[in-house]
């Protein structure tokens, strides 16, 4: 969830990123506005941290670079710096203004979804995350139930969607050519009791 500081009606960049710095709330900026996010479940915690550790486990000894949700994204054509549950770029990771707190790379960018995020997430956010010329794979993690769908942009442009929700299939992830088992995913969360 998102709330809206009040302390004042607009905020430049350089206010946000200094407001930001002395929070202990992450914050995101969304065109003058600074939203204060609001902390997350144990199970969307569990499950962002392991496709955090799948990631990397995935990728160790490539040309990849696996984030936690610490890093912000910035959405350039929305004048706005996110915060997402985990992303990869590819190579090196290009910082906003050599800020090594914000990239405007990634390659792949994953949500854990929760009720208080989920449409947002699957509309506004994905058409924002979009615009970024390095993105090719945008990916949804519902927290409530095994299921999994994947975003791929395919080479002549356009957005490709799968769903996953088979608890032991695998989530093909194409913009990094590798699978994640659903099973190992949502390891240790008990779903009926974690509701």
């Amino acid at each position: 969830m998102i709330e809206t500081l009040t302390r004042k009606e607009t905020y430049t960049v350089d206010e946000y990123f200094a407001l930001d710095s002395q929070s202990e709330q992450k914050l995101e900026y969304h065109n003058g506005n600074v939203m204060a996010m609001s902390g997350g479940t144990t199970t969307h915690s569990k499950i962002a941290l392991r496709i955090g550790a799948m990631l990397l486990q995935l990728l160790d000894d490539q040309s990849y670079e696996v984030y936690s949700s610490d890093i912000k994204i910035q959405l350039p054509k929305y004048h706005k710096f996110v915060y997402a549950d985990a992303s990869v770029v590819r190579g090196a990771p290009e910082h906003y203004l050599g800020r090594r707190d914000t990239i405007v790379n990634p390659l792949l960018v994953v949500e854990v979804l929760s009720p208080s995020t989920a449409r947002h997430d699957r509309s506004s956010k994905f058409m924002m995350y979009r615009t970024l010329p390095s993105l090719r794979e945008y990916v949804l993690v519902e927290q409530d139930h095994p299921s999994v769908t994947t975003f791929f942009r395919n080479p002549a442009g356009h957005w490709e969607d799968t769903d996953q929700a088979d608890p032991s299939g695998k989530v093909q992830l194409r913009a990094i050519d590798g699978e994640i088992p659903l099973a190992q995913l949502y390891k240790g969360v008990d779903f009926a009791t974690e509701r």
